[in-house]
């Protein structure tokens, strides 16, 4: 558990919201999509799009180096490193994940793109994100499954890549959990705006038995 955090709570007079969920976390399964980072150009936010990430709870993230390697985590504050990301060379990452069974989607406004709303998403699933402008070229997006698209209704032609992942993670996912009802959030006010019981990890033995729960119901699946 991060300590350091919970007495920074504790001394601010606030309850840490779900006790006992960090030291179970990583023991909750998480949903089989994975991110691929083109290099971003300007509009590096590596924190961003791992915050997105956890938020979706996604198996992994791979990022390219940038070519001045530039860093910036500073968005992924509130993750605490939670979220699996590593460094690794976009195509290699596109390949692993078609060994791995993976289906891969472009995130790219080209001609053979889908609309997002009406994509016919397939599990597990890597997406392919690049920077807003340049978008994914095209020796890139000939290695995918297919591309997806976010229709603009006003005169910005594109979204940041942070709010454009955050899109498709919440098709994506969205969609996963209808056929894998299985994976439900973990936190109590998720649980409870989608009409679920809480989940209990307020000690090691009832930490195990939620953990467990959600294992069971994933191994069913």
């Amino acid at each position: 558990m991060n300590h350091a955090l919970e007495e920074a709570w504790t001394q601010g007079g606030k309850v840490p919201d779900d006790p006992g969920l960090r030291d179970a976390y990583e023991e909750v399964p998480r949903a089989p999509i994975r991110i691929i980072v083109l290099p971003l150009g300007k509009a590096i936010n590596h924190g961003g799009i791992t915050r997105v990430a956890d938020a979706y709870r996604i198996e992994r993230v791979d990022f390219a180096k940038e070519e001045d390697r530039a860093i910036d985590f500073a968005g992924q504050r509130g993750t605490k490193g939670w979220q699996p990301w590593r460094w690794n060379d976009p195509l290699d990452s596109i390949h692993e994940a078609k060994e791995d069974g993976f289906t891969v989607a472009a995130l790219t406004l080209s001609d053979n793109a889908v609309d997002v709303a009406v994509c016919n998403w397939v599990h597990p699933l890597a997406i392919v994100v690049g920077a807003e402008n340049e978008g994914i070229p095209s020796h890139i997006e000939e290695q995918c499954d297919f591309s997806i698209a976010i229709p603009m209704y006003g005169l910005v032609a594109s979204l940041n890549v942070v709010t454009a992942t955050a899109l498709c993670l919440e098709y994506a996912v969205r969609s996963y959990s209808a056929s894998h009802p299985e994976f439900q959030p973990v936190r109590r006010g998720s649980r409870r705006l989608l009409g679920m019981e809480p989940l209990d990890f307020t000690s090691p033995c009832v930490q195990t038995s939620a953990v467990s729960k959600v294992r069971r119901k994933n191994l069913k699946s």
